[in-house]
């Protein structure tokens, strides 16, 4: 890990060094780590998992916003606050699927991508209360952060990670919430290894949206 991510991590809150996760599994090409957060009870979540898609198929993927309930975990509705921010520094507004008798959780994130100098890109994003009013549909999720980590390993294969941690809010058990949360990142990106495959991703220069492609060109691959 860079240096520059391991500050990254810090400021986020998340934990940097490798010591710090314990392997939880490791199946279906999927590896799911765990974490303690100082001052937290519930714990962080970290994914690893190499898809066989280029880096820019899986970087138009996780900037496509509305069509994030496809492949996120109980992603129910995702949108844009401001979509004529660009995605270099976005809000977006989340609600997140509650299992009953759970309600449903929602979230307004700042969030943002850059790219290192040895080519990773970062996608991070941090729960911002004063971006959007309490919504009356959900319980406010009152603090998350999370990451995306893309990695080029050559012209076909991409090293994908998400961490993530994060308070559900409300009064919800903390064990549920972590049985949960544990869930979410091989679902998750299960469901992206499904999802990279369609054609406005994996064809991105020829059948993806002009903001996809727009957004992609950004970025040194």
């Amino acid at each position: 890990m860079t240096r520059l991510l391991v500050l990254l991590f810090l400021a986020l809150g998340l934990p940097a060094n490798a010591a710090d996760w314990e392997l939880q599994s490791n199946k279906g090409g999927i590896a799911v780590y765990t974490a303690r957060v100082p001052g937290q009870e519930l714990r962080a979540f970290r994914g690893v998992t190499v898809l066989p898609a280029p880096a820019r198929s899986v970087l138009a993927l996780l900037a496509d916003v509305e069509n994030m309930p496809s492949w996120f975990f109980h992603m129910k509705s995702a949108r844009e606050l401001d979509p004529s921010a660009g995605h270099y520094g976005h809000n977006h507004y989340l609600v997140i699927a509650g299992i009953w008798p759970v309600r449903d959780r929602d979230v307004a994130i700042r969030a943002s991508t850059s790219q290192q100098a040895d080519g990773v890109i970062v996608m991070s994003s941090v729960a911002q209360a004063n971006l959007l009013a309490v919504q009356s549909c959900c319980v406010r999720i009152p603090r998350m952060e999370s990451t995306w980590t893309v990695r080029a390993l050559d012209a076909g294969h991409t090293e994908l990670v998400l961490t993530t941690s994060s308070h559900p809010g409300g009064s919800l058990p903390l064990w549920i919430a972590n049985m949960v949360a544990a869930d979410m990142p091989r679902k998750t990106l299960e469901a992206v290894r499904r999802e990279v495959k369609k054609p406005a991703y994996a064809e991105v220069d020829t059948q993806g949206s002009a903001k996809g492609r727009e957004f992609v060109g950004r970025f040194k691959f």
